[in-house]
């Protein structure tokens, strides 16, 4: 009977001390997120009109952990911080850009960009994307929109979805099945290619060129 009370203990003890854990990283995602969100709100002001018409300078690269953007997929509602880097800690505040692979955001970087995330958090509603579904990425150097197109199941070790292309595009990784328990089996990759931007309607064309 004690031996019994006491492995009845022992699995209390083990189940709150799991609780704090994942509490913990909960709590440690959304802290980074709502400081992501307010560093990159700061970054996204309308520069001057003066500033627009000199020549772009580039965007200086991220530290491991730094804010680079925000993932939206308006379908969905999903409004997302992504951070640089794909390390534990980095993937515990949010999806993470994968270093080596394009730069998102519209610098000019042209070729795949990669962007990972967990399945049991951030990237959780990529359960119910749809191919068509748009895509829109912020970053200090503007907006870029991705259609998706491409679904795929790979193995962990097939790194080729992360390979350069010509092309601009978007892919997005998290493992799978999301059902799955532990350390999954696969990975869950959904390729966009980017869509050229909008043109601005006639009437701001000549507004534009009427300005002094």
């Amino acid at each position: 009977m004690r031996r019994l009370r006491l492995v009845g203990n022992l699995l209390v003890v083990a189940g709150v001390v799991l609780l704090v854990l994942v509490a913990g990283r909960v709590a440690t995602g959304v802290r980074a997120q709502a400081k992501g969100v307010s560093l990159h709100a700061a970054s996204s002001v309308s520069p001057p009109r003066e500033a627009l018409r000199q020549a772009p300078r580039p965007v200086p690269r991220p530290a491991e952990g730094e804010a680079v953007g925000r993932l939206q997929i308006p379908r969905l509602g999903l409004d997302l911080v992504v951070f640089e880097g794909v390390s534990k800690a980095t993937l515990r505040k949010g999806p993470g850009h994968l270093p080596g692979t394009a730069w998102p955001g519209g610098s000019g970087d042209s070729g795949n960009c990669v962007i990972t995330g967990h399945r049991d958090s951030f990237f959780r509603r990529l359960v119910d994307v749809r191919k068509g579904d748009l895509v829109r990425f912020q970053g200090p150097s503007g907006t870029s929109t991705y259609r998706l197109g491409e679904r795929r199941i790979v193995r962990p070790q097939d790194v080729s979805v992360a390979a350069p292309t010509r092309e601009d595009r978007l892919t997005l990784i998290t493992c799978y099945p999301f059902s799955w328990t532990g350390s999954a089996p696969y990975r869950l990759v959904w390729k966009g290619a980017r869509l050229e931007p909008e043109s601005p309607p006639e009437s701001a064309r000549i507004s534009e060129r009427q300005s002094p």
